[in-house]
């Protein structure tokens, strides 16, 4: 199925695919972190322990979706982008749909891991119909609204989540609700992918990069005085939001008694507002600091903000103090997590950016999204008792915090070193 190119001299009609590919970010972010507003149920149904939990929220989405970061972008090269995405999204739904059949978490897993290998596609495919459809001159516009889906996608996980899941609850049929939920889920992505196969890139607007991975990698190390403890500060803020996000519901529900849906609304509001406007401050900050490395500094100043909220995020027994203390934490991981990206764009040549992004998500995805939601569910059922998760929460995060934050600090040393150069 074909639809009609989009001329660049029409940039509204670059931003209508900016604006598709936001919703489809958001609902890829809304489908991998759907689990997270239904970890209480699926525990009593199929009689999980929090580290099972933790193991499908992390690993078993991340290790696949991360390998296949790399894969998925040279593939891009050679396929039409938007046939790619409606792939990738009709792979999503069929892998969100199957968590809701799944009788134990051995069949639990494999469909997570299909849903990483899914979604590994979907950032490389938007990315470049954003930048084919878009006037140089708005790219960094479509960008942004691209990337603001996924800050939408946690609140939709989590708020539209616990509203289908009270839904279910309330109508009482024969189906487990949090298997309709995850049923639902899945069926809203196939409209989005018929959408997404009738667009046709602009001809022409899409490089020859082949043989740039390997000379991004060789920058990378050979400036790893700056960009190896800038990413471990990086890879620290995306770890550390990435088991909020898993395990936040969680915690309000068990520590302040609320239900899935309640939890849901409480988490998303905070995720939502938090989240884009971290993002927003961190690139304003970042840009008014212009060519002066202001990504590390940042980093450490928001992953220091999430440390000292942790706090009462977990020990607070009122529920609005400890939804503040999450707000806050969003937003200083949201500062950290864009500047990471942001910081790292000032170290590696333009014609090298897009494969040294790359590089830096795969070993995000591999490590922070893997590790920081099972390391926490780890720890959780370790400590077990009442107060295990909060202990888990308080214990793991902080400690990667106050990583993260030495290692911005000797990123920012270093910062003065000037940026090697490469290719043009």
């Amino acid at each position: 199925m074909e639809g009609t190119p989009l001329p660049l001299s029409l940039p509204h009609r670059g931003y209508r695919v900016a604006v598709l590919m936001a919703l489809v970010h958001m609902l890829a972010v809304g489908q991998r972190f759907l689990p997270s507003i239904l970890i209480e149920p699926i525990k009593a149904d199929l009689g999980l322990g929090d580290a099972a939990i933790g193991l499908l929220q992390g690993p078993a989405f991340a290790f696949v979706g991360g390998a296949a970061v790399v894969p998925m972008i040279l593939l891009a090269r050679t396929w039409p982008l938007a046939r790619l995405l409606a792939f990738a999204l009709l792979g999503a739904s069929v892998a969100t749909a199957l968590c809701g059949l799944a009788g134990s978490v051995e069949l639990l897993i494999p469909a997570r891991m299909l849903l990483g290998l899914s979604q590994a596609a979907i950032v490389p495919a938007a990315m470049g119909l954003i930048v084919a459809a878009m006037v140089p001159e708005h790219r960094g516009r479509g960008i942004s609204l691209f990337t603001g889906g996924a800050s939408l996608g946690r609140g939709l996980a989590m708020i539209g989540g616990g509203g289908l899941l009270a839904l279910f609850t309330l109508l009482a049929l024969p189906v487990a609700p949090w298997r309709l939920t995850f049923a639902s889920a899945g069926l809203v992505g196939v409209p989005l992918a018929l959408v997404v196969l009738r667009l046709v890139e602009p001809v022409g607007q899409r490089e020859d990069r082949r043989g740039r991975m390997g000379v991004a990698l060789r920058h990378m190390i050979a400036d790893r005085a700056v960009l190896v403890p800038h990413i471990l500060a990086a890879l620290c803020g995306v770890l550390v939001l990435q088991a909020l996000t898993s395990w936040s519901a969680s915690l309000l529900i068990r520590m302040h008694g609320l239900t899935p849906p309640q939890a849901g609304f409480q988490v998303g509001m905070a995720m939502m507002l938090a989240g884009a406007g971290g993002h927003a401050l961190g690139g304003v900050l970042a840009d008014r600091r212009g060519e002066r490395g202001a990504g590390p500094e940042l980093m450490l100043v928001g992953l220091a903000l999430c440390a000292l909220a942790l706090w009462p995020l977990t020990r607070a027994e009122g529920l609005p103090l400890a939804v503040a203390a999450l707000v806050v934490a969003v937003a200083g991981l949201s500062v950290a997590v864009a500047n990471g990206l942001i910081g790292l764009q000032t170290r590696i040549p333009p014609a090298l950016r897009v494969e040294g992004t790359a590089i830096f998500l795969t070993l995000v995805t591999l490590l922070g999204t893997a590790m920081g939601p099972w390391a926490v569910g780890l720890a959780s059922q370790a400590m077990a008792g009442p107060t295990g998760l909060a202990d888990a929460i308080g214990r793991v995060l902080g400690a990667t915090c106050l990583l993260g934050c030495g290692a911005a600090w000797v990123a920012g040393r270093h910062a003065s070193i000037p940026p090697l150069a490469g290719e043009e």
